[in-house]
């Protein structure tokens, strides 16, 4: 009898999992298209955004007049300075004051803006384009973008975070090295060298502003 229902049992389960299987079948069937349409509007929407940025880097210096105030537009619609910034100071960010933080995110903008100006100086009339795009962690994205003179080239993955109806840049690495990892090791050892006061990497900033460096 033991046997008999075990034997039943053992069958129904068998049947059961068949048929949960045959759902899954039938669900990657019915929803793979969906799955593969909104992968490719994602894509669709990440390189609409690269190339935006791509062209507005590239243009940044087509004329020298008004480069920093350009340069400071395009961080504004493009990069989220905010969570850049939170990344790169670590857990000095949670410490801190809202004075301190107002203070050190200005410092980091302008820093920003400086070495993006910089970097473009250094590849003056050099072209961008966009080379594709994978997923990353989470809902982030990274985009490539390839910049090339006939000399040098350079390749930039960008790391994308949902905004809206767009993306924002949160890390870009160059080569293969991340400029926001790197300003985060860098932070990390002032800090550690004064007790953790926030202000020292803000006159860290100030002062490599002030050598153009």
């Amino acid at each position: 009898m033991l046997k008999g229902s075990f034997a039943i049992c053992e069958s129904t389960t068998t049947a059961s999992k068949l048929g949960v299987l045959r759902a899954l079948v039938l669900a990657c069937l019915l929803f793979a298209p969906g799955l593969h349409l909104a992968t490719a509007a994602a894509d669709g929407s990440v390189r609409g955004f690269v190339e935006r940025v791509n062209q507005a880097s590239t243009d940044l210096l087509l004329v020298e007049e008004n480069a920093h105030e350009r340069c400071r537009s395009l961080l504004g619609w493009a990069f989220d300075v905010p969570a850049m910034a939170q990344y790169a100071l670590g857990k000095a960010w949670d410490r801190a004051t809202n004075a301190d933080r107002e203070a050190f995110l200005a410092a980091f903008e302008d820093a920003i803006v400086a070495a993006y100006l910089r970097r473009m100086r250094d590849y003056r009339g050099a072209t961008m384009s966009f080379v594709g795009t994978r997923p990353s962690a989470g809902d982030d994205r990274m985009a490539a973008s390839r910049l090339s003179l006939p000399d040098a080239e350079e390749t930039w993955i960008w790391r994308l975070r949902p905004s809206g109806e767009s993306w924002r840049i949160v890390d870009v690495a160059i080569d293969g090295s991340s400029v926001l990892s790197t300003e985060r090791q860098e932070y990390a050892e002032i800090l550690a060298a004064n007790h953790d006061d926030i202000n020292a990497v803000i006159a860290f900033i100030r002062k490599r502003l002030d050598r153009g460096s």
